[in-house]
C-alpha cells in the first residue's frame, strides 16, 4: 500500500483490507490474474481492440505487405496498391499479428470473448494451427529470429509471464518470474535476449532479459502507461515504443543497450501499436476524430509520417448491405446495436467506436437511429436496446449482393419517464482515460441518446500524476441530453469522492499514502467535499465497497472508503454512490442504511464509472440515477432534486414508491404508526424480488417479475415514530439492455416524522456497527500515517468516534 503506483490502489478507493467475502461488482469473463482486484483495467488497457479500421500493423519481412487487425479478422494490405486481402475468417476475433521470418506464417491472438489463444496461419494456404491455449489469457506472440521459437506472454501461473514455445517439440519454458505482468517481448541482441513491457504496482517500465543468464534491465521506466507497446528493430539493436506524454502518448525509438531514446512522428499526438519494417520504417496507428485508426508509417531516421489508407477491402466471402433502422412506436430512435454474422462473429459500421460488454459477451456500437453494415451472407442477428425501455433480438437471413432494411422494433416497459417527471443522469464516468481513442466532449451526446440518458457528468481525473481531459474543465452543454464536467478527488488510502458541477476545480486532485510529493499531506478528504459545497457543487462518495457483506457478524468490517464514516458523521457527505459498476448495490446499501439510521440524510447517486475511450467497456448509464426536479430540466434543477431525495437509483428497473401518499425526499407526518404504501415496478428484465425496508431492515418481500414488464404493489406496514422507509428491488440474472451484475433499484428514503428523525434502537444497533468499522479504520490510519503525521485527520477521526460512542451510549449524535 505504499508503492507509488496506482494500479492497485487506484481499484480499492479505499486503504481497507483485500481479503473480503463475496466480492459482487459486475462480474469478468476472462480467466483471472492474480494480484489483481479488479481485472477490468487489465482487459481494457491488455487485451486486443476490436475496430473496423487498422490497428496491430505487423510488416512482413520482406516489406510487401502489411498485416493488420480489421473487423475482427486479419488482412493483409499490399504496400504498393493498397488492397487489402482478408486472410483469416473465423468467427472469433483476431488480431496482433506476428510474421515469422521466413514470411510464411502469421501467429496471431485469438479472442473468443471469454479468453485468448495463440494461432498460427499458413500465409499461402490460410491453413491455421493452434500453437498454445491454456486456461489462461494467452498474448503477444513474436518469433525467434531464427523461426524455431515462439515467444508470448500468458498467464498460466498465475500472473502474466513471458513464455518460451518450442515450435519442433511443443515444449514451452517459463522465462519470467516477476511478479506483476510481463507483456509484448521482442528478441533483440540476434535472439540473446528479449526486450519486454512490465506492468506492476511500482509502476511500468522497458525492460530487457537475457536468454543467455537470465539477467534483467531496465531501459525506461514509465510511470502508470497504458498504452506501452514496443517493437524491436530486425538487427535486435534498437527498440520502438509508444510512452506517455502527458495525457497523449509519443513514438520513440531508444537503443536496446543504453535506452537512449529520439522521438519521432511528433505531430502524431496519440502513436499506437509500433512495428518495426526491414526497410527502416515504424509502422503504428493513430486515432482520428471520427474514432478511426489511421495507418502510418514514418521512417526510424526521422521524418514526417505517411498514411497507408487501404483502398479497398477483399474479403473470402460474399457480403450483403444491411441497413437497420431501429424504432419505438415506429419512430426512429437512437439505439445500443450488437450484430453477429451466422459464425458469431461481430459485425459493425465501417467508421466509428466500438465497445465490448464484458458482462454478456458482445460487441456493440451506438446508432441514431439508422446505420448500414457489410455483413457476410446468412444469418444476420440483431440485438438492440435503447436505454431501460427493453431490448429486441431479430435473427434474419440475407443474400449475397443483396441490400436489405431491417426495421427493429424496441419493445417497452410500459414507464414513460419524463411524463412521470422522472430525468436519468450518470453522475461518475470519465471521458478519457488510457483508452486507445481521444474522445471530445459531443461524443458522449449518441450513447447518451441511444442510452435514453438526460445528464451527464463526466469526472475529470488523474492516472497516477498525470491529469486527464483538464482542457475541458469548465466544458458544459446545455440542451439535452445535459453535459456538465466535474471532478473526481482520488486519494486512494481515503476514499476517492466527486466534485459534482463546481465552479471551480479542487487541487490538490490527489494525495495519501500512495502518491509521490503529497503521500503524507494532512489532508482529509472533507476538504474537497466542503469545497464542492462552498462552489455551488453536490459532493459524493463513489464507488464504496466492492463487499456484499461490508458488516459481518462473524468478523470485522471491511471494504468500506477509509473516511466516509468519519465525513457522514460529521455532516460533510451529502450522497453516496449507491449504485456503480466497480461496488456491489446491496453492499452499499448496507453502508448507507447505517448513515440513514443516524439520521443523517445522505442522498443516493449512481454513475458507471466508465472510461468511454477503452472498447472493453460498459455503456454510459448502466448505473444510474433518476431524479425528479421541480420545473424544467437543467443541470441545476437535476441535482437540487438529488439534494433533497427525490431519486432513485437502478441498474435496469425502474419503481415508483409512495407511503402515506409521500415520495421518497418528502415527509410522512408524526403520529403514524401504520401506512399504506403502493410500490409500482417496470424492468427490461426478470426481476427476483421487491422489497419494503424500514430503518435498514426488510419488513416486506414479494416475487418481482418472472419476464419484462409492470407490476402493481400496494398494502399496510407497522412504522416506528422516528426513521425512514424505502423500497428496493433486486436479483436475477443480468440480460440486455442491463450490463450490471444483477438488476437492483432503491429509491431514496420517505422520511418519519421529519427529515433526519432516528429510531433509538436502530440508531445505537448501527453506531455499534459504525464503531466496529472505525476499529479497523483507526488501525489503517495509523499504518498509514505512522507517528505524529495526519495529525488533524486523525483528530477528525476521533471526533466521529466520539460522537458514535454517544449515540451508542443511547445519546444523540450532536451537530452535523
Amino acid at each position: 500500500m505504499r508503492s507509488t503506483s496506482v494500479r492497485l490502489l487506484s481499484l480499492l478507493a479505499t486503504g481497507a483490507a483485500l481479503a473480503a467475502p463475496a466480492l459482487a461488482q459486475w462480474t469478468h469473463r476472462y480467466p483471472k490474474i492474480a494480484g489483481m482486484a479488479h481485472d477490468v483495467y487489465l482487459e481494457g488497457y491488455e487485451l486486443p481492440t476490436f475496430s473496423t479500421s487498422p490497428t496491430d500493423p505487423a510488416p512482413s519481412p520482406d516489406d510487401r505487405f502489411v498485416a493488420v487487425a480489421a473487423r475482427g479478422w486479419l488482412w493483409l494490405i499490399d504496400t504498393r496498391t493498397g488492397e487489402a486481402r482478408r486472410l483469416t475468417s473465423s468467427g472469433d476475433v483476431d488480431s496482433r499479428p506476428a510474421w515469422s521470418p521466413d514470411s510464411r506464417q502469421i501467429a496471431f491472438v485469438r479472442d473468443n470473448d471469454h479468453d485468448t489463444r495463440i494461432m498460427a496461419i499458413d500465409v499461402a494456404s490460410g491453413r491455421e494451427r493452434l500453437l498454445v491455449d491454456t486456461p489462461a489469457l494467452d498474448l503477444d506472440p513474436a518469433f525467434s529470429p531464427d523461426g524455431k521459437s515462439l515467444f508470448y506472454s500468458s498467464a498460466a501461473a498465475g500472473d502474466l509471464d513471458l513464455w518460451r514455445l518450442d515450435l519442433a517439440s511443443s515444449a514451452t519454458t517459463r522465462l519470467t518470474t516477476i511478479a506483476g505482468q510481463e507483456l509484448n517481448p521482442q528478441p533483440i541482441d540476434g535472439g540473446r535476449a528479449l526486450a519486454f513491457v512490465q506492468k506492476s504496482r511500482t509502476g511500468d517500465a522497458i525492460r530487457t532479459l537475457s536468454l543467455v543468464d537470465g539477467s534483467l534491465r531496465t531501459l525506461r521506466t514509465a510511470g502508470l502507461a497504458p498504452q506501452l507497446r514496443i517493437a524491436a528493430a530486425p538487427d535486435g539493436r534498437s527498440i520502438a515504443a509508444v510512452v506517455p506524454l502527458g495525457d497523449k502518448t509519443q513514438l520513440l525509438v531508444m537503443d536496446a543497450v543504453s535506452g537512449e531514446p529520439i522521438r519521432l512522428a511528433p505531430e502524431i499526438a496519440y502513436p499506437l501499436t509500433p512495428a518495426w519494417s526491414r526497410a527502416g520504417a515504424i509502422w503504428f496507428v493513430h486515432p482520428d476524430d471520427r474514432q478511426d485508426f489511421r495507418l502510418d508509417h514514418v521512417p526510424a531516421t526521422g521524418g514526417v509520417a505517411e498514411e497507408l489508407r487501404p483502398v479497398s477491402w477483399s474479403g473470402n466471402e460474399r457480403t450483403a448491405h444491411v441497413t437497420i433502422r431501429t424504432r419505438e412506436g415506429g419512430t426512429l430512435v437512437p439505439a445500443r446495436l450488437s450484430v453477429l454474422d451466422g459464425a458469431g462473429h461481430p459485425g459493425a459500421p465501417d467508421s466509428g467506436l466500438t465497445h465490448f460488454d464484458g458482462q454478456q459477451g458482445r460487441v456493440y456500437f451506438y446508432t441514431p437511429g439508422a446505420v448500414t453494415l457489410e455483413v457476410p451472407a446468412g444469418t444476420v442477428h440483431i440485438l438492440a436496446s435503447h436505454g431501460f425501455d427493453g431490448a429486441a433480438e431479430i435473427a434474419r437471413p440475407v443474400r449475397a449482393g443483396e441490400a436489405v432494411t431491417i426495421n427493429v422494433d424496441i419493445p417497452t416497459t410500459g414507464f414513460d419517464a419524463a411524463a412521470r417527471g422522472w430525468y436519468s443522469g450518470d453522475l461518475h464516468s470519465h471521458l478519457n482515460y488510457g483508452g486507445p481513442f481521444q474522445l471530445k466532449p459531443d461524443d458522449l451526446v449518441l450513447p447518451m441518446r441511444a442510452e435514453a440518458l438526460d445528464v451527464a457528468t463526466p469526472q475529470l481525473a488523474n492516472l497516477q500524476t498525470t491529469f486527464v481531459d483538464t482542457d475541458y474543465w469548465g466544458w458544459q452543454r446545455s440542451t439535452p441530453p445535459l453535459i456538465r464536467f466535474s471532478q473526481e478527488v482520488r486519494s486512494h488510502f481515503l476514499g476517492h469522492v466527486g466534485v459534482l458541477a463546481a465552479d471551480a476545480p479542487y487541487t490538490p486532485w490527489y494525495y495519501g499514502p500512495g502518491y509521490p510529493v503529497y503521500g503524507q499531506l494532512d489532508l482529509a478528504n472533507a476538504a474537497a467535499l466542503r469545497f464542492a459545497r462552498d462552489h455551488g457543487g453536490l459532493n459524493t462518495y463513489v464507488h464504496p465497497t466492492m463487499t456484499r457483506d461490508p458488516f459481518p457478524a462473524g468478523g470485522e468490517p471491511t471494504g468500506l472508503p477509509l473516511e466516509l464514516v468519519p465525513d457522514a458523521v460529521l455532516g460533510d457527505v451529502d450522497a453516496i454512490e449507491v449504485a456503480c459498476l466497480w461496488s456491489d448495490e446491496l453492499g452499499s446499501s448496507e453502508a448507507w442504511y447505517r448513515l440513514l439510521d443516524l439520521g443523517l440524510p445522505i442522498t443516493p447517486t449512481a454513475g458507471t464509472d466508465t472510461m468511454h475511450n477503452l472498447h472493453r467497456m460498459l455503456a454510459i448509464g448502466t448505473t444510474r440515477v433518476y431524479a425528479k426536479p421541480e420545473g424544467a430540466l437543467s443541470m441545476a434543477s437535476f441535482l437540487d432534486a438529488l439534494r433533497k431525495g427525490r431519486s432513485f437509483v437502478s441498474t435496469g428497473p425502474m419503481i415508483e414508491f409512495s407511503s402515506d401518499g409521500k415520495a421518497p425526499g418528502e415527509v410522512v407526518p408524526q403520529g403514524h404508526q401504520a401506512i399504506d404504501w403502493t410500490l409500482d415496478l417496470w424492468s427490461p428484465t426478470a426481476v427476483e424480488k421487491a422489497e419494503l425496508l424500514v430503518n435498514g431492515k426488510v419488513v416486506w418481500q414479494a416475487p418481482g417479475l418472472v419476464a419484462p414488464g409492470h407490476k402493481h404493489y400496494t398494502g399496510r406496514i407497522t412504522v416506528p415514530a422516528g426513521g425512514w422507509v424505502a423500497a428496493r428491488v433486486s436479483g436475477g440474472a443480468s440480460r440486455w439492455p442491463t450490463q450490471d451484475s444483477y438488476p437492483f433499484a432503491h429509491t431514496a428514503p420517505v422520511w418519519l416524522g421529519h427529515v433526519g428523525s432516528t429510531d433509538p434502537a436502530t440508531a445505537r444497533a448501527a453506531a455499534g456497527d459504525l464503531l466496529r468499522w472505525m476499529n479497523v479504520a483507526d488501525r489503517k490510519l495509523a499504518e498509514g500515517y505512522p507517528g505524529e503525521a495526519g495529525a488533524s485527520i486523525k483528530a477528525r477521526f476521533a471526533e466521529a468516534r466520539r460522537r458514535l460512542e454517544a449515540v451508542a451510549a443511547g445519546g444523540t449524535l450532536g451537530a452535523k
